[in-house]
């Protein structure tokens, strides 16, 4: 092996662990240590870089069964989503439903005080009438009265 490509690779190494490679350099580090012989120093490095690489490909297997396989609660558990949607709805249309006809209710209870408040208010109306008539003529009576006693007859 090169020693010029083993101060470059060591380098690299460096700047890797100082988090300031591309990329790229990271892409060729990785390389270097899964395809290549690696001097004795270098063994270290060489166990991480085998070990990122295998977790990397174990993830991407995972997530490619993730895809791949899909699982048969699916479509039970989306059965259950609408059902509770369903059953959601149907309370709330219930509930409003409940709601409203009491407001009618309500309202119905409403018009029928008004209408006997205003039958109250007719018959009182009335006996204010009468009351009124009976006291102008009183108060003719009265003028009459006064007049007798002030004219002396």
């Amino acid at each position: 092996m090169e020693l010029d490509r083993i101060k470059y690779i060591e380098t690299l190494v460096e700047k890797y662990y100082e988090a300031q490679t591309s990329l790229e350099e990271e892409k060729e580090l990785k390389n270097f240590f899964t395809n290549e012989e690696v001097p004795p120093h270098l063994l270290m490095e060489k166990a991480q870089f085998t070990y990122f690489k295998n977790e990397q490909s174990s993830e991407e297997n995972i997530t490619i069964k993730k895809i791949t396989q899909p699982n048969k609660k699916d479509g039970i558990y989306k059965l259950m989503n609408y059902a509770a949607a369903a059953i959601l709805l149907i309370s709330a249309g219930w509930f409003s439903n409940n709601k409203y006809q009491s407001h009618i209710e309500h309202q119905k209870e409403v018009k029928i005080a008004y209408a006997e408040t205003q039958k109250a208010f007719n018959i009182l109306s009335g006996n204010l009438q009468i009351g009124i008539s009976n006291v102008e003529a009183l108060k003719e009576l009265n003028v009459a009265q006064s007049t007798i006693i002030n004219n002396k007859y």
